[in-house]
């Protein structure tokens, strides 16, 4: 039988190189680096085929394999130019276009997967700031805020928001009712500090507006609320099949309607997202009878659960954080910490999200140079001051 320290090195060396893009001339990838981890967990006898095969939580694959099918059915429409080129015309001034920005990217990811919304939303708001003669420093910034603000209030939101829904046993209403006003107060003490920070200098923007197929735009934004409000209608339903099977009837209303067919979807669809919450899956599964685990489980709830929450998402990344600390999780109110902490710690640190890790991916191969000095000094005080103010409300 393997030891414990082995067990927990590969695990927490995985969990480390997650946030890692390349190590000198080898690229690293987050679904490939947990994907071999759960391999070696496996290889080592750390945990059975079988149990490996149990520790995968289908309910939270189906989630995400729904939204994603609906986020890249609506980007076909193109809408994600469409509203990127109408904020920056009908903003204004750099000020208004920061907010703007911000709110969009929230009001998105709070119905759809963040990852997914930023991957979508950089390239192209970068594009119309650039025709618009515009630094595009704030409104990335922005939308990297927004992005996780947004996320925190509901269970389509983010992949761990998805995660823990499938775990806690909150129903989605629930999880609405709680989470989504600690969203909404975080996105106005956000929007009142980035309005300091951005002047009102005017935007002068004669970019044209590209094409949107209105009726396609309609037709997959009432799936993804369809979606939302199924969820909601059904608790008894596993949010996985309902998510995953409006996946499906989208897929083949595109291919009834649009005559698209649904494999261009599914090709363009980020298969890595699974991968990598299969791999997480599996290495938590190896560590579940371990001192780790037994470790995490003193921390209990409260103040103590938020801070380690706070602290291990800026280690190693808010997804595998939550993942590890769902063992720990006695009560709905620990879930509801976990959520919101978890995701707006995002804020902090480029490692703490995956939707910031986007951004500046995008950003750096459009020749974009976003400091990562100037976004963790925007954002750590987003994060912790947000953070703080989640735990006061759950807590109080």
């Amino acid at each position: 039988m393997v030891s414990d320290a082995i067990v927990i090195s590969v695990v927490l060396a995985a969990f480390g190189l997650l946030f890692f893009r390349q190590i000198r001339v080898y690229p690293l990838t987050r679904s490939i680096t947990a994907a071999t981890g759960a391999v070696v967990v496996v290889a080592l006898g750390a945990i059975s085929p079988e149990e490996a095969l149990r520790s995968i939580d289908s309910e939270t694959i189906l989630l995400l394999f729904g939204m994603l099918a609906h986020v890249e059915a609506l980007s076909r429409s193109g809408f994600y130019p469409w509203a990127a080129t109408q904020l920056v015309r009908r903003t204004g001034t750099v000020r208004r276009l920061v907010i703007g920005t911000l709110w969009l990217a929230a009001i998105l990811s709070a119905l759809a997967l963040n990852d997914a919304i930023v991957l979508l939303m950089t390239p192209v708001l970068i594009q119309a700031v650039r025709d618009a003669e515009v630094d595009a420093t704030g409104p990335l910034v922005a939308v990297i805020l927004g992005a996780n603000i947004g996320s925190v209030a509901t269970p389509l939101g983010n992949p761990q928001n998805a995660y823990i829904l499938s775990q806690s046993g909150l129903t989605t209403l629930e999880f609405v009712g709680v989470l989504g006003p600690i969203a909404g107060v975080s996105l106005v003490v956000t929007t009142a500090m980035l309005a300091v920070q951005h002047n009102g200098t005017p935007i002068e923007s004669t970019i044209s507006v590209p094409d949107l197929d209105r009726r396609w735009a309609i037709s997959s934004g009432a799936f993804l609320i369809g979606t939302f409000v199924l969820m909601a209608a059904l608790p008894t339903v596993p949010a996985g099949i309902i998510a995953a099977g409006m996946g499906i009837c989208h897929l083949a209303w595109l291919q009834l309607f649009r005559r698209l067919p649904g494999q261009k979807i599914l090709a363009e669809m980020d298969w890595g997202i699974l991968v990598l919450f299969v791999g997480l899956f599996v290495l938590v599964g190896s560590v579940r009878d371990t001192v780790l685990v037994e470790t995490l489980q003193q921390v209990g709830s409260g103040l103590g659960l938020a801070g380690v929450t706070f602290v291990l998402s800026n280690l190693v990344s808010n997804v595998p954080a939550v993942v590890l600390l769902s063992t720990a999780v006695s009560d709905l109110t620990g879930w509801y910490l976990l959520a919101a902490v978890s995701t707006l710690a995002g804020n902090a640190t480029p490692i703490a999200s995956a939707a910031t890790l986007i951004v500046l991916d995008q950003a750096s191969r459009r020749g974009v140079d976003l400091s990562v000095v100037h976004l963790i000094r925007v954002g750590l005080p987003v994060a912790i001051v947000t953070s703080v103010l989640a735990t006061t409300i759950l807590l109080v």
